[in-house]
């Protein structure tokens, strides 16, 4: 959980009477777990989640190992996550993109940057640039990935938000299918 976030919980609800239905509501942050964040979330005229063009968020996808600790610059981006596609960094949830990164990756064509950690940002950041940075370049994000048991390599990705039309992130279940 990223600090101030409202936790998961649930509960179950009532049925009508005479009726044997089970029936449960519950509630969170749309940051918890993995999740994707839209313009809105850093972006003052962004658009919300509800508004995000899915093409993004389905298709061809590459898992790329991104080792270190903190802040990782362009320069240290391996060249397997430069390019045309969908990267999903596997961190061990350590290593975050700096805004320099995170331009670089938007030049070179990715539609969509994923990470196994809590943010794409320092947990320091205040203004979260490399969010800024993608999201104002039309880079989608998902952040919390667990990429603990997935190898590198080539997949296809599906991870559809939820059309929420005024939030500013979005729950997804992310499914990588192995090409």
């Amino acid at each position: 959980m990223w600090p101030g976030d409202v936790p998961f919980s649930w509960r179950e609800t009532e049925s009508p009477e005479g009726r044997s239905l089970g029936s449960t509501c519950f509630t969170m942050s749309p940051h918890c777990g993995t999740h994707a964040d839209a313009p809105s979330h850093v972006l003052r005229e962004g658009q919300p989640i509800g508004a995000a063009p899915l093409a993004a968020y389905v298709g061809a996808a590459r898992v790329v190992e991104l080792p270190g600790l903190g802040e990782v610059g362009p320069d240290l981006l391996p060249p397997r996550s430069l390019g045309p596609l969908r990267v999903l960094f596997r961190t061990g949830g350590k290593a975050s993109l700096s805004p320099l990164a995170a331009i670089r990756l938007a030049e070179r064509g990715a539609m969509l940057v994923g990470t196994d950690a809590a943010s794409i940002d320092p947990e320091d950041a205040e203004d979260l640039p490399a969010h800024r940075a993608l999201l104002e370049r039309g880079v989608a994000l998902l952040e919390d990935l667990d990429l603990s048991a997935v190898p590198e390599g080539e997949y296809q990705l599906i991870a559809l938000p939820l059309r929420f039309d005024s939030l500013d992130a979005s729950p997804v279940r992310a499914i990588l299918i192995k090409e």
